[in-house]
């Protein structure tokens, strides 16, 4: 493992401040040393104990890594898991790809994968995928069965994803996904996902015939994008879209996601 040295300092400075009062976790650079590129962040956070643990990736919304990520990754951590969260954008210059989205994010799961791989204290057979946003239509792109999974050795297990723009995926997954949405989100649209999930054909994409019986969707009632982030409890609007925090629906997506993990992830 590769923790930060003294010239990524104004990065994983960066990760401090934005981590929580109980920053428990580690900055890490999960670069391929074989790749002519620059350096990847990442938030490492595990449990106690040698392990080997289970192992979770969690990708970022639009907006850049912040502090949901790392929330997410603490409290997977403390439900038993390894968990990996990348920032996608810092080492290539951005701070959002809410305009112009990106494509990194997929070949950053797999390496996350592979940084998770080679290290003693995860099971990597066992590894799953959390994305959110921009980052949970990455992890259903690095999750479909005819999709980029089949070029990597390593395999996800399963795949949580957080109001994914769900247009743009074929709903014909390799293994278990779970995709929670909330019914007024103006930016991905439930109704996508409800598409997804039924094999429909929308505008702009034709879905071919094929096993969508690994999708689980869960639509909230009354709620927004964003509905994960507790910045926002009044809402704000972003880009021409709604986003408000909606403590209910994170209530009830944690119970869900826990049960999700410990169920295809767990012995």
């Amino acid at each position: 493992m590769r923790i930060f040295e003294a010239r990524q300092f104004v990065i994983a400075a960066m990760f401090l401040t934005m981590a929580s009062s109980c920053f428990a976790g580690s900055i890490v650079d999960i670069s391929d040393p074989n790749e002519a590129r620059k350096s990847l962040p990442a938030y490492l956070a595990r449990p106690n104990g040698a392990g080997p643990f289970p192992a979770i990736v969690v990708l970022h919304g639009c907006g850049g890594f912040g502090s949901v990520v790392v929330s997410w990754a603490d409290q997977l951590a403390r439900w038993g898991y390894v968990a990996l969260a990348v920032d996608s954008l810092t080492s290539r210059g951005r701070t959002s790809a809410c305009s112009s989205g990106t494509s990194d994010q997929v070949h950053d799961a797999y390496r996350a994968l592979n940084f998770l791989a080679d290290q003693s204290f995860v099971r990597p057979e066992r590894v799953g995928l959390v994305g959110i946003s921009l980052g949970a239509g990455a992890a259903l792109a690095a999750f479909e069965a005819d999709g980029i999974q089949k070029a990597h050795k390593g395999k996800f297990r399963a795949v949580v994803a957080f109001y994914p723009p769900c247009a743009g995926s074929s709903g014909v997954m390799s293994g278990p996904t779970l995709v929670l949405v909330g019914e007024r989100d103006d930016w991905t649209p439930a109704n996508d996902c409800r598409d997804m999930a039924a094999g429909r054909s929308g505008i702009g994409t034709s879905r071919q015939q094929g096993d969508r019986s690994m999708v689980d969707l869960v639509v909230y009632p009354d709620t927004h994008h964003s509905f994960l982030d507790p910045s926002i409890p009044m809402g704000t609007r972003h880009l021409g879209h709604w986003l408000q925090y909606n403590g209910t629906a994170v209530q009830d997506a944690m119970r869900r996601v826990r049960r999700f993990f410990n169920h295809w992830l767990g012995e």
